[in-house]
């Protein structure tokens, strides 16, 4: 009798723990899709666009040059309010990777009937060709989520205005700030 008693106290532990159910968070199926996680976990997707690229002379060429690469219509559909506490995921191609040399968040410029990052610009004449694609670039704090993702977030809060994450391709991601 003692036996079956010491047998149960020890099978008891082991037995509700195979009960319960681990629950395991939710993650990206394919690599480079970046989505926005909500306080319960889930992931929400976020405005998709192919970048496009153009370049603007100014008096052909003689007043100066920009190269950007853009983003149709003014607004993403997707909106944060200023202060909330924002986070992302996504499924890198290789957790071995340093993350942020991989997915990087832009502001963006917005003009009448699209978003804009400018990549280069030349002063009139052609003197003063500078880049300017970092000039856009915002920090990002990155940690694993998950068997195979990464979860970030902007390292400090964002203004108003839009934006767009890339993850290694020419895909955007794109979201706005709305004021509180």
């Amino acid at each position: 009798m003692k036996k079956i008693a010491l047998l149960m106290l020890v099978a008891l532990p082991v037995l509700t723990l195979i009960g319960q159910e681990v629950k395991k968070v939710q993650e990206p199926e394919y690599i480079g899709i970046v989505f926005s996680l909500d306080s319960t976990g889930t992931l929400i997707p976020l405005e998709r666009q192919q970048a496009n690229y153009q370049t603007k002379e100014k008096g052909l060429g003689y007043g100066g040059v920009q190269t950007s690469s853009f983003f149709k219509g003014s607004k993403s559909s997707v909106r944060f309010k200023a202060g909330q506490d924002i986070q992302f995921v996504v499924r890198p191609s290789s957790t071995a990777i340093e993350p942020d040399t991989i997915v990087k968040l832009h502001v963006l410029k917005v003009t009448k009937n699209q978003r804009l990052i400018v990549l280069a610009k030349t002063d009139a004449m052609g003197y003063g060709s500078k880049s300017t694609a970092g000039q856009s670039l915002l920090a990002l704090n990155f940690a694993r989520y998950g068997a195979v993702s990464l979860k970030f977030s902007p390292a400090t809060p964002l203004n108003p205005g839009e934006y767009v994450i890339t993850a290694g391709g020419q895909t955007g991601f794109l979201f706005g700030i709305d004021p509180q």
